[in-house]
């Protein structure tokens, strides 16, 4: 059986703001003087009466047209940014008449906005070719018949256009569009296009709950977000350049907050829609991967892993070999620490190739950049939190952190101290006999540089503050995962334990989460796990941890590197190696692991150039770009993982 789209009808036989029928509108003489009434009246009926057939076209000249804060409306339809917004549907409840009403509302809303923009794009630009401008009038004709069509179903689900929030969203975003190009590139290649999905997911939706009648608007509806996109598009490329692309043409016209994303519905992605529009599948493609915030500002990231350096250096500048190494792991920090509403600063983009091989892996890049914009970005964008790998910051990042830790939770800690000369070390050392064998770590350093072992017979002449302590036989070693907020905010949290492999100098090599810390070790290093490791580090270590970073005004990740070591009475736990009050590798494999396989183990680790890839590994950036260094993840067959 047909079903057809209702006609117009008024959904109040009064002359109410709120109802289409006021009183019979006088013929506009023109395009101009038709789009004006559109955009600047104050009732339904002046909003979606259609022109007269055979409107003229106003002559070319110059747009002097400057667009309202919004458009005309009665008091009662003026679109507020909040005022008691209201909750989308979820698909669970289209089922319920009153909330397909509601998603009608806002689909209604969405199309009297673009039809009061298409108004504006009439006035804004009357030098326009004249088969682009009767192009935005054919459109608008089509989107007032959409809102009538929306504005029928709604009153036979008992609502009236009103009676919800009205977003003023999409007018906010699109109104100070300065040339056609912004107008094909916001409206018709943005919203529009998100309406292939919306239009295309909801008719489905709608007719398997029986209202065929709104799943045949839809239907009819989408058909129509076909031609609009595909209208778009034949003048994006009229416009653009010929050397660009149709992606970097459209994306290049989207200033902030505006980006691909907004091309994109909350629903299933709509391939098939998009090629009848003329869109190409490398567009298509690079759309369905493209990540970014849909609403709230970015936090901005970046991997400058040689923070502890530049902290102890107002003038550092990393030499090519730390950049290099930088350039080679940052992919592993970009998917693994933003979310998708933040913006990564990259050395290097990575490429579509590499995008579509992770997004397979439902592992996505959010939005990105080039690092050499960092300064840019800062004065130009609203960032909500600024969220490098580390911040400079010398007190935080001391050894002095992890030694003040140290004193407070554990109970027997081992000797320990700064030191800064020959004769210092000599004295501390005097004091503690029982160790053969020491360890200088230089009092900002990370990843192992510039620790090295001495023994208690040849100490060193030391040139500047260097944690001195006594080296060990580390047996398991593993990092404690924290975050830290401000108390309003949850105060610190602790998220797991990540297991760690290093080189004998004290250089990272590789980091396992796994769900249960515990499993796969040792009966004995399990037990000391599951029995006193993690209590431990959800209670006392948590507690004192938060003391130090509240002091310190510090939010973001801690991780605590720990491990276990053999003693002549057995295994004991060295409770506080380092403190790192940023991110760390162990946090990022745990990271990684909820967002790809939150029910097995995984592995974060390197190989080098060329080397072939292990079983279960999965590259993070494309193997013929690092220098010297792969970054991979191997993802474990089952539960039980180790080092």
């Amino acid at each position: 059986m047909m079903h057809r789209p209702p006609s117009f009808s008024s959904q109040r036989n009064d002359s109410s703001s709120r109802g289409p029928l006021a009183s019979p509108l006088s013929a506009p003489q023109s395009v101009s003087e038709f789009a004006e009434r559109v955009l600047l009246g104050t009732s339904l009926l002046e909003k979606l009466t259609p022109p007269p057939p055979g409107l003229a076209l106003d002559p070319p000249r110059r747009g002097t047209f400057a667009a309202p804060d919004l458009p005309g409306r009665p008091d009662d339809l003026r679109p507020r940014s909040n005022n008691g917004k209201s909750r989308f549907p979820s698909p669970a409840q289209i089922s319920n008449e009153e909330q397909r009403g509601l998603l009608l509302h806002f689909f209604a809303n969405h199309e009297l906005l673009a039809v009061e923009l298409m108004a504006l794009a009439l006035l804004k630009f009357p030098d326009a070719p004249d088969s682009f401008r009767k192009g935005v009038l054919r459109t608008l004709q089509e989107e007032q018949q959409h809102t009538r069509w929306y504005l029928d179903r709604m009153a036979a689900c008992g609502l009236t256009l009103g009676d919800h929030h009205l977003s003023p969203m999409i007018w906010s975003h699109i109104s100070s569009l300065e040339s056609p190009l912004d107008y094909v590139s916001r409206l018709s290649l943005t919203f529009e296009q998100a309406n292939l999905d919306y239009a295309h997911y909801y008719s489905k939706l709608l007719a398997r709950v029986g209202d065929h009648d709104s799943a045949h608007l839809l239907a009819r509806i989408y058909k129509d977000e076909i031609a609009h996109v595909g209208y778009g598009l034949k003048w994006l490329r009229r416009w653009k350049q010929n050397a660009q692309s149709d992606w970097d043409a459209w994306h290049q016209r989207l200033h902030f907050p505006l980006s691909p994303i907004r091309a994109k519905g909350l629903v299933p992605f709509n391939e098939e829609g998009r090629r009848k529009a003329g869109l190409k599948d490398d567009f298509i493609a690079r759309l369905k991967r493209f990540q970014t915030s849909r609403g709230r500002s970015p936090d901005l990231y970046w991997f400058n892993p040689d923070v502890e350096l530049a902290a102890a250096s107002p003038a550092w500048k990393p030499p090519k070999r730390i950049d290099e190494l930088a350039a080679d792991l940052e992919n592993a920090f970009a998917l693994a620490a933003p979310t998708a509403d933040d913006l990564v600063l990259l050395r290097k983009e990575p490429s579509s190739t590499l995008r579509e091989s992770l997004a397979v892996h439902d592992l996505h890049f959010p939005e990105t950049a080039p690092l050499s914009r960092l300064e840019e970005i800062r004065q130009t964008r609203k960032i909500r939190f600024q969220c490098p790998w580390g911040q400079p910051d010398e007190e935080l990042l001391s050894k002095q952190t992890g030694l003040e830790l140290r004193r407070l939770v554990d109970p027997s800690p081992l000797p320990a101290t700064l030191c800064q000369k020959l004769a210092e070390v000599r004295d501390f050392l005097e004091l503690h006999q029982d160790h053969p064998k020491w360890f200088a770590k230089p009092i900002l350093s990370a990843a192992g540089r510039g620790h090295f072992s001495f023994s208690r017979d040849n100490p060193p002449d030391l040139k500047a503050p260097h944690l001195i302590e006594p080296r060990l036989k580390p047996i398991f070693e593993f990092s404690l995962l924290y975050q830290a907020n401000p108390a309003d905010e949850g105060g610190l949290r602790f998220l797991g334990l990540s297991r760690q492999s290093v080189s004998a100098t004290g250089q990272w090599q590789s980091s396992t989460s796994a769900p249960k810390p515990a499993t796969g070790l040792p009966r004995a290093l399990a037990l000391m796990v599951a029995h006193e490791i993690l209590p431990a580090a959800k209670k006392e270590i948590a507690r004192s941890l938060q003391r130090l970073v509240e002091a310190r005004s510090y939010r973001g990740p801690v991780c605590i590197d720990s491990f276990i070591h053999q003693t002549p009475d057995g295994p004991a736990w060295h409770r506080v190696s380092e403190v790192n009050a940023r991110w760390s590798m162990g946090r990022l494999a745990h990271n990684l692991r909820l967002k790809l396989c939150p029910n097995r183990g995984l592995t974060l680790t390197t190989i080098a150039k060329g080397a072939p890839l292990p079983k279960n590994a999965l590259p993070l950036a494309a193997p013929e770009t690092v220098h010297a260094r792969l970054p991979i993840v191997i993802i474990s067959s089952d539960q039980r993982v180790s080092n």
